[in-house]
């Protein structure tokens, strides 16, 4: 996002942030923008995902300051890694070169507490990350992308292998991303909530990076209501599967006696 240092009130515009704007399909991921507005008023929380049974990480926890740099983070299950680096703004704070507010509506903006990975410039180094450990293998990932740059970079791995990376450049087809509106820290084509869906077990993944590239210090990456679906567990499956087959012949068995 690239911010008004000037700027101390952000001026909400007309959003259509919840409409499914499409699909696209890179990397073995099946891609698309749409979620529900949260909290009330509806929006006052951003963006959330629409995915039943998916965990959602909202920050609200945060300590009630402007802005509170972390070390290493636990949110339901999720770790985040960030090497005092992550920065968390509450009650939807614009710091100057620490983060912009993700924009959720007309009628009611977001302005709740949201994660921000703000330009590192210190040592001439700019790139800044956040690991995000998930606890168990995941097939989705859901995150409310505030003021999309291509400067930002979210990328999927098991372990130590990497599956897939993306910038926002990557989903000029979705209709979403830098160019798709005058003001990216207004409008809703650059603040959708973004929806990761792994096509097949091969591309499970339990570890998001996001990550904040260049030297520009009016840049970061700021994100809220992250959301992840774990898999279940195999012997679940086998279970289910053992259980139902079992009924099966157990049905069978039963009608059998009755004739």
């Amino acid at each position: 996002m690239t911010i008004n240092k000037d700027a101390s009130v952000i001026t909400t515009v007309a959003a259509t942030a919840t409409a499914m704007i499409g699909v696209i399909s890179l990397s073995g991921f099946t891609i698309t923008t749409g979620g529900e507005l949260k909290g009330s008023p509806a929006g006052s929380e951003g963006l959330t995902t629409s995915r039943p049974g998916a965990v959602v990480i909202d920050f609200n926890d945060a300590p009630d300051l402007d802005f509170t740099t972390v070390g290493t983070v636990n949110q339901k299950g999720a770790t985040y890694t960030p090497d005092e680096t992550l920065v968390i703004n509450n009650g939807g704070a614009l710091v100057p070169t620490t983060g912009a507010v993700p924009f959720s509506g007309l009628t009611q903006n977001n302005t709740s507490a949201y994660l921000s990975l703000p330009t590192n410039s210190q040592d001439n180094v700019g790139t800044n990350q956040v690991s995000i450990q998930l606890p168990k293998p995941s097939n989705y990932w859901g995150m409310h992308w505030g003021s999309m740059d291509a400067s930002n970079q979210i990328e999927f791995f098991r372990g130590d292998t990497s599956l897939a990376r993306f910038t926002p450049d990557d989903f000029v087809s979705l209709g979403v991303g830098p160019g798709a509106g005058s003001d990216n820290q207004t409008e809703a084509a650059n603040n959708p909530y973004m929806n990761f869906s792994a096509e097949g077990s091969q591309q499970w993944f339990d570890q998001v990076v996001l990550t904040q590239r260049g030297d520009d210090e009016t840049l970061a990456f700021e994100s809220d209501n992250h959301a992840y679906d774990s898999v279940p567990e195999p012997l679940t499956i086998l279970g289910s599967g053992l259980a139902l087959g079992f009924g099966a012949i157990f049905k069978k068995q039963q009608s059998r006696r009755r004739q």
